[in-house]
């Protein structure tokens, strides 16, 4: 499990022949060495930083830009929970697109323009009014996360009857699945930490065990009023490739319609993952 990490790491030596490049040690378990290691991977990391910008991180620097990144991750929250309405007020696609941006805008400016947006979906829900009709297949789309511009299996689950209402990934409720980031002004190491403990609480497919990631998902099918989950894991992506076969069999032991999907992100392999999706979503 170890070894996609590794080739990774590799990559990097290469990289950083073109571009200056920086790599930190992710644990891939829970345990206190790893919490351990990873505060210490955090304290390194602030050191590069402040070499690298010239700039100080203090208690209160640091204090200020969690605040910051919780009202970017509230208006997220928000965006999801307007999600679960009946019909859906928003496509999966345009709420992808949202997260991805979340990415890379000025958070301030993202948490203020996703509100006005979810104040906007809020009326539609209001209104009874919807991207599909009430009665559209609902679908949670788990596994690889989709970065722009490979979103090639949301567009073929919209290109059907269905609606892609929530997405279990990295670029989905994985974002803010482990809540706010607690404010401690009294330090450093006392925000690193809160820094650590909360990114450890993400679900993904790199940590072992992983039992919560099953745990939301089943959770997800029923706030979400899923009709039927389609898992997508990339190629050769060894975590999402072998958690696939536990996925799969908590939704079919759970009686979900749930259906396994491999590839990659070019759009060459669309006419074959096509085809099993129209026939997934018309047996729902």
């Amino acid at each position: 499990m170890r070894q996609p990490a590794t080739v990774k790491k590799k990559t990097w030596e290469i990289l950083d022949e073109h571009i200056p490049t920086y790599v930190m040690d992710l644990p891939n378990s829970r345990t206190a060495a790893d919490r351990a290691l990873w505060i210490s991977e955090l304290h390194r990391f602030v050191r590069k930083v402040e070499e690298v910008t010239g700039n100080s991180i203090t208690a209160e620097s640091l204090a200020d830009a969690t605040r910051l990144i919780n009202r970017k991750r509230a208006a997220l929250r928000r965006l999801f929970e307007i999600r679960k309405a009946r019909p859906a007020p928003i496509s999966g696609l345009d709420a992808l697109l949202v997260t991805q941006i979340s990415f890379y805008d000025d958070p301030a400016r993202f948490a203020e323009k996703t509100n006005e947006l979810c104040d906007e979906l809020e009326a539609r829900v209001q209104a009874g009014e919807g991207v599909a009709p009430p009665d559209a297949k609902r679908i949670l789309y788990t596994g690889t996360p989709m970065p722009i511009p490979f979103w090639t299996i949301p567009m073929l689950i919209e290109g059907t009857s269905a609606v892609m209402v929530a997405e279990e990934s990295c670029t989905g409720t994985r974002l803010v699945a482990s809540g706010e980031t607690p404010i401690r002004d009294a330090s450093v190491e006392d925000q690193l930490v809160a820094i650590a403990d909360r990114q450890l609480q993400t679900n993904c497919a790199c940590f072992t065990p992983n039992d919560d990631r099953i745990d939301d998902i089943l959770r997800m099918v029923k706030e979400y009023e899923i009709d039927g989950v389609i898992h997508f894991s990339l190629s050769f992506c060894q975590p999402y490739n072998l958690e696939a076969v536990r996925v799969q069999k908590a939704l079919q032991d759970a009686g979900i319609p749930v259906l396994v999907l491999e590839g990659d992100y070019t759009e060459e392999q669309a006419g074959r993952l096509r085809t099993r999706i129209e026939a997934f979503v018309e047996t729902l």
